[in-house]
């Protein structure tokens, strides 16, 4: 007797027949509804009441709880595990060594089982269809849609997601292609995402990119999908001010950013949920991560934790090892995207750590050192002197592109990894000779760009287009912020910077203010204006008000420097002041206007007394005195209590003992 076959929901509620086939029956998918062809998982159980427990009055029924099933999974995703654990012994036992059964594989009952969550029963899961519901009925999606592919047409995008950034924007109206008039639409979608996630990303060493991503996309739609399209909604809500068909004014483009934030988390917190880790879910952490920074802030702990959830899924997938020796072998592209996946999560890992003066969780000693557009053996070459290590030559028809970018970035996060190392060291023997062997680095690494990749000039010479320009800036500027920071580890103390690194911090401070002047024509190819004046402005500005504090420059000597130096400072103090960089409320508000106001009561002191005759100091305040003590010994720290200490310098104060305090 053949096994009954249960109706899609919904025809079983419209009391139609179903022809029962999947992923949607023939009458959904003519009638532009196969996003809620759902298939109930129990369809023929019915609840089983319990006759023995009496029935109580409505009026002593206790308050509703929302329940939850746990995951019925006995032996959870193990992840990589590398060469120091048990299973690398047990590997090297063949089968014909013992007569013990096979390696444990699930039964079809217990994947059954696995999979018998209901959607009733899952939290995560009704607080996602809650927020879709809620996002899909204040902004219309087709707006939405229109409005990423406006963003997308300045040159933006997501930088590990962008091969399918365009794919899911566009698959978005495909899947809500019409809504239930009923009230649980949104748990039908929620259920028929929930179900495609659980689904494996299959590939083999011949797939392309289209067979790939056709597992995430139309009706295969997933929870990670979702995500992505929902993370560059959260970005072009940031990058654009003003966009009729969704939002007038900042109220509602407040809105639609905390919507798209939220609804972003709850499908990242689904996908990990369900202990289905893949490539697609690696993108999506990172590309939530990356969101937070601009939503929560650079310093927020909640941008800091999920950089580390990127991290630990990085190591879990184990793509920290070669993935171009990965068995059986991969296709080209997902070897390239994991290795874009690893470099800019190593990249990211180490210039967060040195903004915040925090250890970096990655480290290359552990890690097989991979970066995207690699070139061929034929392009590589070995330098024999006493750098020691193998350089990489660059194509020079190597694109100007986000992948490009985040090769640049890793290769000087390398080195900052090495400065930081530098810099913890007890040991001072040989110092030199290391400094001098990253420098060379550097100034390698720096040669080997391709011409078109280097800025020449100023930023308002460069005839790129605004992506180009960007990318530039951030080139040059993680270019000499090693330089920085390596220059920096030769400072015994911050409140005596000498001349060398004076310079590099008057090219950074000047390289910054051109990306704030020229904000209008540039776009983020990486990294934001924010972050630029955070990571690289700010300690730039730090040390040269030091520096001109101590006077370590004589009057006479390159007073067109000066001028310069101190008009740039203008600039950057006038611009935060406006509110063009940032407002007040903003995630990075307090750190920026903190310096802007040590920064301008500087500039407030070299106007009274004028730079002809510079304020002189006592003797016993000339010197550093109690002053200096109160800065950190940490010399990558420029956060908030650096600019804080530097405003009471006695020279800021002897001016004008009446100025407030900040």
């Amino acid at each position: 007797m053949a096994s009954r076959l249960a109706a899609c929901e919904a025809c079983r509620k419209a009391k139609v027949a179903c022809d029962h086939k999947r992923p949607a029956c023939t009458r959904c998918a003519s009638n532009d509804r196969a996003g809620i062809c759902i298939y109930r998982t129990t369809p023929f159980k019915r609840r089983r009441v319990e006759s023995t427990t009496p029935l109580q009055s409505p009026s002593r029924l206790p308050p509703a709880q929302p329940s939850f099933t746990p995951r019925n999974n006995p032996y959870p995703n193990p992840g990589f595990l590398g060469s120091s654990s048990h299973v690398a012994i047990f590997n090297e036992i063949s089968p014909q060594d013992y007569h013990a059964s096979d390696t444990y594989h699930a039964s079809e009952d217990m994947t059954m089982l696995m999979q018998s969550q209901s959607t009733g029963e899952n939290i995560l899961l009704i607080q996602g269809a809650d927020v879709l519901r809620q996002l899909l009925n204040t902004f219309p999606l087709a707006a939405m849609k229109d409005f990423v592919n406006f963003w997308l047409a300045t040159g933006a995008n997501l930088a590990l997601a962008e091969p399918f950034t365009e794919k899911c924007t566009e698959n978005m109206t495909r899947l809500f292609t019409s809504f239930s008039q009923e009230d649980n639409w949104h748990l039908a979608y929620a259920q028929r995402l929930t179900q495609n996630s659980r689904e494996p990303l299959q590939f083999s060493s011949t797939s392309d990119m289209e067979s790939f991503s056709a597992q995430f996309l139309d009706q295969k739609f997933r929870w990670e999908s979702l995500g992505i399209f929902l993370s560059a909604v959260s970005r072009a809500a940031i990058d654009i001010s003003f966009f009729p068909p969704l939002f007038k004014t900042e109220k509602d483009q407040f809105m639609l950013r905390k919507l798209s934030t939220k609804l972003s988390d709850l499908a990242l917190d689904i996908a990990l949920s369900l202990d289905c880790l893949n490539d697609l879910q690696l993108v999506l952490q990172y590309e939530n991560f990356i969101v937070h920074t601009h939503v929560d802030g650079d310093q927020s702990y909640h941008s800091w934790s999920r950089l580390g959830d990127v991290v630990s899924s990085m190591l879990a997938l184990g793509y920290h090892e070669n993935v171009e020796k990965t068995r059986p072998p991969i296709p080209t592209f997902l070897a390239e995207l994991r290795k874009t996946a690893w470099a800019t999560t190593y990249s990211a890992d180490k210039n967060v750590a040195i903004f915040l003066g925090r250890p970096p969780r990655m480290s290359k000693r552990f890690c097989h050192f991979q970066v995207p557009l690699t070139p061929t053996s034929s392009d590589q070459v070995w330098n024999t002197s006493h750098v020691g290590d193998e350089v990489v030559r660059w194509k020079t028809d190597t694109p100007i592109c986000y992948r490009s970018s985040i090769r640049w970035a890793t290769l000087c996060s390398a080195l900052k990894e090495d400065v930081l190392e530098l810099l913890r060291s007890k040991q001072r023997e040989n110092f030199n000779q290391k400094a001098s062997i990253i420098r060379q680095k550097a100034e390698t690494q720096w040669a080997h760009l391709p011409p078109h990749f280097r800025l020449s000039g100023t930023l308002k010479e460069c005839h790129g287009d605004a992506f180009e320009r960007d990318l530039l800036a951030s080139i040059r500027l993680d270019q000499l912020h090693v330089l920085f920071l390596l220059q920096l580890s030769f400072l015994d103390t911050l409140t005596e910077p000498d001349p060398s690194i004076l310079d590099i911090s008057d090219q950074m401070l000047s390289l910054v203010v051109d990306t704030i002047l020229l904000r209008d024509q540039l776009v983020n190819s990486g990294t934001g204006l924010v972050w630029k004046i955070a990571h690289f402005g700010l300690p730039a500005a730090g040390i040269i008000l030091l520096s001109m504090l101590k006077q370590h420059r004589t009057l006479t000597e390159a007073r067109s420097s000066w001028s310069k130096t101190i008009l740039n400072l203008g600039i950057f103090v006038a611009q935060v002041q406006v509110g063009s960089i940032v407002r007040r409320g903003d995630p990075n508000y307090a750190l920026v206007s903190k310096a802007t106001q040590t920064i301008e009561r500087f500039l407030d002191s070299i106007h009274r007394e004028g730079i002809q005759s510079p304020t002189q100091l006592p003797s016993h305040l000339g010197e550093n005195g109690d002053w200096a003590a109160f800065f950190s010994q940490d010399l990558c720290d420029f956060e908030t209590d650096f600019w804080e200490n530097l405003a009471y310098h006695p020279s800021l104060l002897a001016s004008d003992p009446t100025l407030p305090a900040i």
